[in-house]
């Protein structure tokens, strides 16, 4: 038992370092391709592969029921389109250093919206938490600078991709419903598919599909974002999940931004100083004084 235990957090482990690593990976693709082609390319392969596993593999439907058509759709409009166009956007005008740190927050955000739209209850430890997450976020977005938070002069790459974790935080409540009536496979390769064609649609109406060949560099970096921080993460995050339980998931994705950092600065030659340190220290501790509130 302890060893299978020890199993489990050992794929926790490696899912948040792959998540950590993923910025690095977009900020690579971005330079070759646009974020509306990234998001419809990568999530229109994720969609196929797990629904076509459900079909041919299980021989179970891949067709849900109408009424969960649209939350479904709302997942992928929420969760795949705008979240995935934001950040990618965002990452293009900010660090890998800052993005990751930002994308840290995801668990308190969640949480702070399901107390807003849900009425979930939070404790005062959890609004501890959120608190001393966002002046983490203040920090880094306003490098330490008192006239930048003044004169609301942030950088649009931060904005971009703090925006972008309301948008999954929004993912994540729709597919609490959800889950309860489909597998966590399905109602990924579901809100995949819808989330596809919604950017599909989205880049045919603006002109930005603009498909390329990609170099060896760019390639890896998709192939990494399809598979490794794509289908490997979500398989295993979601075993993780049904074994531990969410209340102590989110401790496990504070190493995220640690994974961020170290590649962001060996990669990028980005410069992690005191301001970024701290940052990440508060967001941190944010995100694990609210997963240890019981009532979240």
């Amino acid at each position: 038992m302890k060893h299978n235990l020890t199993s489990i957090y050992l794929l926790m482990v490696c899912s948040s370092g792959a998540w950590g690593f993923q910025s690095t990976c977009i900020k690579w693709l971005t330079n070759e391709w646009n974020p509306v082609t990234i998001t419809a390319v990568r999530y229109l392969v994720v969609g196929i592969l797990l629904l076509g596993y459900r079909k041919f593999m299980t021989h179970r439907p891949i067709v849900p029921k109408k009424s969960l058509w649209l939350p479904l759709s709302l997942m992928g409009l929420t969760g795949i389109a705008l979240n995935n166009i934001i950040k990618s956007t965002g990452i293009m005008f900010t660090s890998v250093t800052n993005s990751t740190l930002i994308s840290a927050t995801t668990p308190v955000i969640t949480a702070f919206m399901a107390f807003l739209i849900m009425k979930k209850e939070m404790t005062r430890a959890s609004f501890l938490g959120l608190f001393v997450s966002f002046m983490g976020v203040l920090l880094i977005v306003s490098h330490g600078t008192w006239a930048v938070i003044r004169n609301i002069n942030f950088n649009y790459g931060d904005v971009l991709c703090f925006i972008s974790q309301w948008m999954w935080a929004a993912y994540s409540l729709l597919g609490a419903n959800v889950l309860k009536y489909m597998p966590a496979t399905w109602v990924t390769g579901c809100s995949a598919i819808f989330g596809a064609f919604a950017t599909l649609f989205f880049g045919l109406l603006t002109n930005q599909l603009s498909v390329c060949l990609l170099s060896t560099k760019a390639m890896f970096s998709l192939l990494y974002i399809v598979f490794g921080s794509g289908l490997f993460t979500m398989i295993s995050w979601n075993l993780a999940i049904k074994r531990v339980g969410p209340g102590i998931a989110p401790v496990f994705l504070n190493i995220m931004p640690l994974v961020g950092m170290i590649s962001g600065h060996f990669l990028f030659g980005e410069h992690i100083g005191l301001i970024q340190i701290c940052g990440a220290a508060a967001i941190c501790t944010g995100v694990l004084l609210t997963s240890m509130s019981k009532r979240i």
